[in-house]
């Protein structure tokens, strides 16, 4: 997880990690990742191919907000993330649908009713 605009430009980051349950979170800076490169060519590649696999998933993401329905992006998110929804807040949920949480709750009820 990382704003790569922030971290290229070396300019303040418009986003934050909150982490929602205990993890291991590794940081690395511009300058350590650079010396990390020369000392280890191959790496640049693995930073590449992270870097491909992220775009991959930002354009998913911005297809499927524009193109589905909110239900539709609901039930992707369950399909993808079965779990999610029992250890993480409603209002987590919607704002990672672009939904507020009452929306969300609607969505459950006509979700559960089918």
């Amino acid at each position: 997880m990382s704003d790569l605009t922030s971290f290229q430009d070396q300019s303040p980051s418009i986003m934050y990690i909150e982490t929602l349950e205990d993890c291991e979170l590794l940081m690395l800076s511009r300058n350590a990742k650079e010396k990390l490169l020369l000392q280890v060519p191959k790496l640049e590649r693995m930073f590449r191919l992270m870097i491909q696999r992220h775009l991959s998933v930002v354009q998913n993401r911005l297809v499927k907000t524009i193109s589905y329905t909110a239900m539709e992006r609901y039930l992707e998110f369950l399909k993808r993330y079965p779990t999610i929804p029992q250890r993480v807040a409603q209002h987590y949920i919607a704002s990672y649908l672009g939904i507020s949480a009452e929306f969300l709750s609607k969505l459950r009820k006509r979700h559960l009713k089918k």
